[in-house]
């Protein structure tokens, strides 16, 4: 063999050396498996329609809930954020409900983030009643379980709820323990992002609404249905436009 064709052989093989090896289908690890997400057609009319957010802590809710603020363009917004879980450059947060209301009633439009000093059920019922009586407002609601249980819906809050479409209020509650939330709140909502569950109860309450996909929010050794299907990516959601047949799964 000559010197040229020995070299061409060793070219050869330092390619050949550097190819990327493939993984056999069978070496992969199949506990990295994990469910797509889908593409969501998520359209929001404010002032009309009402949305629930729901999830464990941590498990992307306050996320999402603060793209939905700041999405809300020339749209006025009140949030009530007794854990400080909402930023948003264009809003101007307040501790105190009287000077939020006062700045609000000069202005009349704007986004509007109550972090209250005094976080009792009075302050909750006042914020609720303020919005109920100007109208054409969306309201945020962080952890409004902290206020209601199954058997007890504040008068103020229920008014948002039932009767605020014709006054022009939107509401969005936000909640870790969908469970301990009235019937009314999800039976209004026309919009349901359900995150992360890590309690039986929660996804059984759901699944009467939502429908059996709910199973996939939790671990797989703890689901009692749906345990054949992979765990869903960190920060994944079930959507359901509940004017639809059926959900999707999605992920901030």
């Amino acid at each position: 063999m000559s010197e040229e064709e020995d070299q061409e052989l060793e070219e050869d093989q330092e390619l050949k050396e550097e190819e990327p090896k493939q993984i056999p289908a069978e070496e992969k690890d199949v506990t990295e498996e994990k469910q797509p997400v889908q593409q969501l057609d998520f359209n929001f009319i404010a002032y009309e329609e009402k949305i629930a957010i729901l999830g464990a802590s941590g498990s992307g809710k306050s996320f999402l809930a603060n793209s939905i603020l700041k999405s809300l363009n020339n749209i006025t917004v009140w949030v009530y954020d007794f854990n400080h879980q909402f930023h948003d450059s264009r809003s101007m947060v307040f501790h105190d409900l009287t000077e939020m209301l006062e700045v609000y009633d000069s202005a009349h439009r704007g986004h509007y983030i109550l972090q209250p000093f005094d976080n009792s059920e009075n302050t909750f019922n006042e914020f609720c009643n303020a919005a109920f009586k100007r109208g054409n407002i969306v309201c945020i609601l962080e952890e409004a379980h902290s206020f209601v249980t199954k058997q007890k819906i504040l008068k103020p809050y229920n008014n948002l709820i039932l009767s605020g479409r014709p006054r022009g209020i939107s509401v969005i509650s936000i909640s870790s323990r969908p469970a301990s939330l009235p019937n009314n709140v999800l039976s209004n909502c026309k919009h349901v992002f359900a995150f992360r569950l890590n309690l039986e109860s929660d996804i059984e309450f759901l699944e009467s609404y939502l429908g059996s996909e709910v199973w996939q929010l939790m671990p797989k050794d703890k689901r009692k249905r749906l345990r054949d299907l992979p765990e869903l990516p960190e920060h994944s959601f079930y959507y359901r436009d509940m004017d639809l047949p059926q959900g999707a799964i999605g992920k901030v």
